[in-house]
């Protein structure tokens, strides 16, 4: 493994990890500056190989950096992830393990939920090492803070685009961020269709529950929120969604290859790049550490609504530019936000 500790250059490289039968754990994370760790979740998923393991941390690292860049957190990009046959047998030994990793690591990554990891985790991840940022012992929620984001970019699209969305929207995955975006999408007077492969979670009131609807891509609705896996719109479905009108994923990477978002695009659907949409966490991550005073007495409403103006207004400058003709790339390198204040630093302002 490249081991990216000792180098000066600056890139995204495995910094720390453990490897055993039943546990493997990788520390992916850009080799930045000293003042700038590297901030990304801790992912816990029954990888075939460990290979696939470090290929879906280096790819999610490179969109944490992203991210950051977008935003100006204050962080770098990184990603924790491990992979075990048996997720639910681990969890004591992946926190226990993790808490040395970053101990080591004396402050380069900080860590936070993710798949298969929650608040509970973080709370134990807490008890050992302090290089954690997941809103521990606050009243603020790491994904409504999420789900507020992707709200704040649909109001961006709403404003860009009048199209008619009688036909509502569709969100995939009801879990703990899905569930809030269906609701609050819901109380804007959108027609909202909700899956998930647990059917309970489907209902969410106000909303019109699909069940666990393999062929969801066949129905009729204008947006669709990806709230569930990476990788969802895949070659099968992707021809299914080029008569709608927008995605906003809160999802990361939610197509299966580069290619799909691209000959969407070209059929006129419009999509916010995930990095943009879903950042919520990572901008109340940027409070916590850099205006832990402000953020220490605020209430969670005041920061919802901070996470979302700041998404709202950075989609509707990409948007913008998109109908100005510039491409997703050239428009994401404009907008980045790398020399500019630390966001979490603009919050007490």
């Amino acid at each position: 493994m490249v081991n990216l500790q000792t180098l000066n250059k600056k890139e995204i490289g495995v910094i720390a990890e453990h490897i055993t039968k039943d546990l493997s754990i990788f520390v992916i994370a850009e080799n930045g500056e000293i003042n700038k760790p590297a901030n990304g979740g801790l992912r816990l998923l029954h990888y075939e190989t460990d290979l696939d393991c470090v290929r879906d941390g280096f790819r999610l690292a490179k969109l944490m950096k992203t991210k950051h860049d977008l935003y100006s957190t204050g962080f770098s990009g990184g990603k924790i992830v491990a992979r075990s046959s048996d997720i639910s047998s681990v969890k004591d030994k992946l926190i226990s393990i993790t808490s040395e990793l970053l101990q080591n690591l004396d402050g380069k990554m900080i860590t936070g939920c993710d798949l298969n990891t929650d608040i509970f985790d973080m709370k134990k991840l807490n008890t050992l090492t302090p290089h954690v940022l997941a809103a521990v012992d606050s009243q603020v929620d790491a994904s409504t803070t999420t789900a507020k984001g992707v709200i704040g970019a649909f109001e961006a699209f709403q404003k860009s685009f009048n199209y008619d969305l009688s036909n509502g929207a569709l969100v995939h995955g009801c879990g703990a961020v899905g569930k809030i975006v269906a609701s609050e999408l819901a109380l804007l007077g959108i027609k909202t269709f909700v899956v998930d492969k647990d059917v309970e979670k489907t209902i969410i009131p106000g909303t019109i529950s699909l069940g666990n609807d393999r062929k969801w891509y066949q129905r009729r609705f204008d947006l669709l929120f990806p709230c569930s896996v990476s990788g969802l719109i895949d070659t099968h479905i992707a021809p299914f969604l080029v008569d709608k009108k927008g995605i906003i994923s809160a999802a990361n990477a939610p197509f299966s290859n580069d290619i799909i978002p691209d000959k969407l695009g070209k059929s006129n659907v419009v999509i916010i790049p995930d990095p943009l949409v879903n950042a919520g966490a990572v901008i109340a991550d940027s409070i916590e550490r850099y205006s832990p005073e402000a953020w220490n007495i605020a209430t969670p409403e005041r920061v919802y609504d901070f996470v979302k103006d700041a998404i709202r207004k950075k989609c509707f400058s990409f948007l913008s530019m998109l109908q100005s003709g510039l491409t997703v790339d050239e428009i994401l390198e404009l907008i980045k936000d790398e020399k500019n204040p630390i966001i979490g630093k603009t919050f007490c302002k």
